[in-house]
């Protein structure tokens, strides 16, 4: 009965639309075809939508008149009850308030006056006519099913203007646009029942793009695919927002922050087909001589530029007609633009022999699966891009090139706009220079004496935050959370004051690839009321913060916490002076409750850490600490009574060179590689990014 009874024949449909070009004066995008083909790739492979029922509207079908057609073609007439239906736009949205609107809309406040930007808004003159959103959604509301996904990653910022940085934004401005042909008025208010939405950026805020693993795409977009090949549940917000903080934050702060509204918690319809496990990407076609090919979407974008090639990766096949145990691993061993083709490796043979590389027989039969990284291919050196801002004159570029040439952690300069960049130099006021984010935000506050007098005296003085920069990047880069096979639960708690405190989890983490017991009744946090999940959590100075982890495995672990506090300091989180954290099965609160040492001070801004584990001792690292902690801190030692403390460091970046350095002491064997690289095991090591603002 049970089976009879989840027999159904509802059909999931999709239509993303993705337009580059409006006119108007606006700046031509050049991420959002990229976006629809890698959201269709997913969306067929793993979430069961069949390639009839997904419908692609890009630059040259994107007029108002054919996405209206489209509209009633491809959903109202097809959309039946209990169908899920996804509807995807990336491009320019608009936003066009009366006066004396509120700083911060809400969406009920600022819905009426949002809009889509189609190829022909400008078409019939300077005044833009949009797909209003309130027509939009009433369309999806008309709808037989209420099983509705919108995803919009656009910006609805009042003023349109491009970014000091390297990142374009996706937002038209204001201005007298017109809701529809028809000059309908917008509705005084607007419901979103039953519409799922999901939106890259709030209203008011813009949304961006940029250059992505050498590729143009919106970067929400972008950790959206990364969620849908990755997540293990339906339950998408979570690692959606993890991905989406991890590219955000760091490149543009706050000034965009992603939306979930979900009124009447309708059943989301992106859920994966339960029998297509997670992965990092698909196989997209069957093995063609002796390989196949893949788009490893589910990876960062770090990943995806520096740790790529000769990588490996599991195929965990779900169309076969000849099982093979246990799966092989398949290395990368060639890739043009956004795909990359597979060699087998490991290969097992019907006799129960073991084949290598070409000599392996592949079964021509696997036709669809999902890859998970086994082994990442790791740099043994790796230097930062330097973007030259648009506000340089011809003789500030020169000098500013010549005087980057000479620092040893950057590698190459370019102009804004011209490729993905790690930090932007440009100008703070006329005659200041400083480094600035891709997303136009400040790295680090400068006096007067060490921002202004000739370029090369400025470029010299930022070569201690570039040093941490790529410390950072050296961290982001190994970060592994999706993919670590470690067995590692964490909970970062504030603990609150009065007369009943009670803990409020910050962030909440557990290894998705580990088999976890059941909860145990004796958490001390289990029956803590949980905090609306924040995108970003935030903290108020002068506040004591814990970490609350547990080994969920069989082997000792070794780490620390490193990173830059709210304060723009380089710190790391000493627990142990042998860095040896947790025992197997042990659960551990670090500080210890009866001496909370990490207390939030100083002024507000990000925090940026990371959890660095380690099943192997980390002996390079620790004599790394002992070397670059400050006279106000005492050095690690060999004293079994040293307390838990925050050390501030002198410079983070030998300590992340020893930690690459322990990291990779344990290449696996027998997996060819070339010399300037070295294997990491996703078994061995987790590298978790953990981010919270001080208010």
């Amino acid at each position: 009965m049970a089976q009879s009874l989840a027999v159904t024949n509802a059909q999931r449909l999709a239509l993303l639309i993705g337009v580059e070009s409006v006119g108007g004066g606006l700046q031509k995008l050049t991420g959002c075809e990229a976006d629809v083909a890698g959201l269709a790739e997913v969306l067929q492979s793993r979430y069961g939508f069949l390639a009839p029922d997904i419908v692609t509207l890009t630059q040259q079908r994107g007029s108002l008149g054919h996405i209206t057609e489209i509209f009633e073609q491809h959903l109202r007439q097809r959309a039946k009850k209990g169908d899920g239906v996804v509807v995807y736009f990336s491009g320019y949205g608009i936003y066009n308030p009366p006066g004396g609107r509120p700083p911060s809309p809400t969406w009920e406040q600022a819905l009426p006056y949002l809009g889509l930007l189609p190829t022909d808004a400008f078409r019939e003159g300077d005044r833009p006519q949009c797909l209003g959103l309130a027509t939009l959604i009433g369309w999806l509301q008309s709808l037989k099913t209420k099983q509705v996904t919108l995803i919009l990653d656009c910006g609805f910022a009042v003023t349109p203007g491009g970014l000091r940085g390297n990142l374009r934004s996706r937002s038209a401005g204001g201005g007298n646009a017109q809701a529809m042909t028809t000059n309908e008025q917008p509705p005084a208010r607007v419901p979103l029942a039953p519409i799922t939405l999901i939106s890259a950026a709030a209203p008011g805020q813009t949304a961006v793009e940029g250059d992505m693993a050498a590729t143009p795409t919106g970067v929400f977009t972008y950790a959206l695919t990364q969620s849908l090949w990755t997540a293990d549940s339906p339950n998408l917000i979570t690692p959606l927002w993890d991905h989406s903080r991890a590219l955000l934050v760091p490149r543009i702060g706050t000034q965009q922050t992603p939306q979930w509204q979900s009124p009447n918690n309708a059943a989301n319809c992106l859920t994966p087909q339960p029998d297509f496990p997670s992965g990092e990407g698909g196989i997209l076609t069957s093995p063609v001589s002796q390989s196949i090919q893949s788009h490893l979407a589910g990876l960062s974008p770090l990943v995806q530029q520096h740790a790529l090639l000769h990588s490996c990766y599991q195929a965990t096949a779900v169309t076969t007609e000849i099982p093979f145990s246990p799966p092989p691993l398949w290395q990368v061993s060639y890739r043009k633009g956004q795909h990359i083709s597979l060699a087998p490796l490991n290969q097992v043979n019907a006799d129960g022999t073991t084949g290598r590389g070409a000599e392996a027989p592949i079964s021509a039969t696997i036709t669809q699966g999902s890859l998970r990284e086994i082994y990442r291919a790791m740099p043994k050196s790796l230097a930062l891009t330097v973007a030259l801002g648009n506000d340089l004159t011809r003789i500030e570029r020169v000098d500013a090139t010549s005087a980057f040439g000479a620092i040893a952690s950057v590698e190459a300069v370019i102009n804004a706009g011209e490729g993905g960049a790690d930090c932007v130099f440009g100008k703070l006021d006329t005659h200041r220079y400083t480094l600035f984010t891709e997303g136009g935000e400040l790295l680090q506050p400068l006096t007067k004496s060490e921002s202004s007098g000739a370029i090369k005296t400025v470029v010299n003085t930022l070569e201690s935050s570039l040093d941490r920069l790529l410390a950072v990047k050296w961290l982001t880069l190994l970060a592994n959370p999706d993919s670590t096979r470690l067995g590692v639960k964490l909970r970062l708690i504030q603990q609150t004051s009065g007369d009943h405190p009670l803990p409020r989890p910050l962030y909440e983490w557990r290894s998705p690839r580990f088999q976890t017991p059941k909860p145990q009744t004796n958490d001390p946090l289990a029956s803590a009321p949980s905090a609306p999940l924040e995108f970003l959590a935030s903290v108020d100075a002068n506040q004591v913060l814990q970490c609350h982890l547990e080994n969920l495995g069989d082997d000792t672990l070794y780490g620390c916490l490193l990173g830059i506090d709210n304060r723009n300091l380089e710190v790391a989180g000493i627990f142990d002076p042998q860095l040896m954290i947790l025992q197997p099965r042990q659960r551990l609160t670090l500080p210890h409750p009866e001496a909370p040492l990490w207390s939030v001070s100083g002024d507000p801004g990000l925090a940026q850490w990371f959890l660095v584990l380690s099943r192997h001792p980390l002996r390079a690292t620790l004599a790394a600490l002992s070397q670059q902690v400050t006279s106000n801190n005492s050095p690690p030692s060999s004293s079994p009574t040293l307390p838990a403390r925050l050390l501030v460091l002198k410079n983070l970046l030998p300590v992340i060179l020893a930690i690459v350095a322990d990291l990779s002491s344990h290449p696996p064997a027998q997996v060819p590689f070339p010399d300037d690289l070295t294997l990491l095991d996703t078994a061995d090591w987790l590298s978790l990014p953990i981010m919270y603002q001080v208010r």
